[in-house]
């Protein structure tokens, strides 16, 4: 990749990421005006309390930490939509509970369910909330909570079956089950199914890399950086500042990897490119929400965006963490139970063990393909209050970057077996 390259994806993917926030946007108005608030309302208080995060906010599921203030505080929003002048007013609003510590936030919500919640409010502006057409569709349609729960583990899931699809096309079906063996079985995946809007969030980002593996990894220039920056847009609209750093990681990657052993092989800092291209359209994605907020608010009250304990505060000092702090946190979450480094060995194990017997391998190559994991371990660091505060999802780039590992096995033996046969005929008396 050229600069040129670059220059040339920039007003192509601006243009391609207006059009898709401004699809977005009119989804998200479509669904509050066709949904029905008082069936919505209805569900959410016959849900058993304990699926809305009371009286534990934060519980073991499946042997994962699960909590449940980001999905209180979407499910907030929805019991406020139909209260304002019109429907794309409530989509830029998004306004939700403004609690007194986090454990207060669902608890607040059962009161506002019932019309008793006195407590303070605030315009959440900040996120698309995309997650929550999901709900509007299938509550505001007559169905339960337990239903709801049920679309969203089967998206998920669809979604991760697509990621791997999508992998098995462009870096072979091995490493593709490496990597989606760990992403499924490593992560909270299984877990976060029973938080829908949480469970939303994270099939977007296997959908948003199966985009990118369909349409991009196997192409060079401003293409594959077009193709990563619309890719990150479409996370955005879905997410909840989970973990973009361990997307755009798995970009990255997918595009190293899926270099074909007859074509140069493709460089570090071109994979760099393409983590800043995904980044850069998550981004800009959700710079164009905050823009249409702020600009289009007639209250003149303040859209939250960012809060500054999200980002690094080094050193005990000024309240902060020492360096590497959070990375040290997400590991020891990873791997707060035995069960879960003995799958992560057996998982690169087998790896091993299926390229070995290959007999080809190059550690330069190897070290290539596992570059992506170094700028997504920075921007770890970078944010380190949203890091150590969200530690139930932010390792999920631990894991991550496990199946990525193992995968790496696989791919560099696949991508070396030709030269290595090559090598071997010519060797030949």
């Amino acid at each position: 990749m050229t600069p040129s390259s670059i220059l040339r994806a920039l007003p192509r993917a601006a243009v391609l990421l207006i059009a898709l926030a401004a699809a977005g946007f009119a989804l998200i108005v479509w669904t509050i005006e066709g949904a029905d608030h008082a069936a919505i309302r209805a569900a959410l208080i016959a849900a058993p309390a304990q699926d809305l995060g009371v009286p534990e906010l934060e519980r073991r599921i499946a042997g994962f930490e699960q909590g449940y203030f980001p999905d209180c505080a979407g499910l907030a929003i929805l019991t406020r939509e139909d209260a304002w002048p019109n429907a794309a007013y409530a989509a830029l609003r998004s306004d939700t509970i403004l609690p007194r510590g986090n454990a207060e936030m669902c608890l607040r919500l059962q009161k506002a369910l019932r019309g008793a919640d006195d407590g303070p409010w605030f315009t959440y502006a900040r996120y698309w909330h995309g997650a929550l057409v999901v709900h509007r569709l299938v509550l505001g349609g007559g169905a339960d909570y337990a239903a709801l729960q049920g679309v969203a583990a089967a998206l998920l899931g669809v979604a991760a079956l697509l990621m791997g699809v999508a992998l098995a096309w462009r870096i072979g079906p091995a490493a593709a089950l490496a990597l989606t063996l760990a992403a499924v079985l490593l992560t909270d995946a299984r877990a976060v199914a029973a938080l829908p809007v949480q469970a939303t969030g994270f099939a977007a980002l296997f959908l948003a890399v199966a985009l990118f593996a369909a349409s991009g990894a196997r192409r060079t220039g401003s293409a594959a950086l077009i193709a990563a920056a619309v890719s990150g847009g479409l996370l955005n609209f879905f997410d909840f500042l989970y973990t973009p750093a361990a997307f755009a990681m798995l970009n990255a990657w997918v595009w190293l990897a899926a270099a074909r052993p007859d074509e140069a092989p493709r460089s570090a800092r071109d994979g760099l490119y393409v983590f800043a291209a995904s980044l850069g359209g998550y981004g800009a994605f959700w710079a164009v929400k905050w823009a249409l907020a702020i600009s289009t608010d007639p209250t003149g009250q303040t859209i939250f965006v960012f809060g500054a304990n999200e980002f690094t505060r080094w050193g005990p000092g000024n309240g902060g963490y020492f360096p590497f702090a959070a990375t040290a946190k997400i590991v020891a979450q990873t791997f707060d139970a035995w069960w879960k480094g003995g799958l992560a060995a057996a998982i690169v194990l087998a790896a091993w063990a299926w390229a070995r017997r290959r007999g080809a391998h190059a550690a330069a190559r190897f070290a290539v393909l596992l570059s992506p994991v170094l700028p997504a371990l920075a921007v770890i660091e970078a944010m380190a209050g949203h890091t150590m505060a969200h530690p139930a999802f932010t390792f999920r780039i631990v894991p991550l970057a496990i199946g990525l590992g193992a995968a790496s096995l696989i791919v560099v033996a696949r991508q070396t077996m030709p030269a290595a046969r090559k090598a071997a005929i010519s060797a030949a008396p």
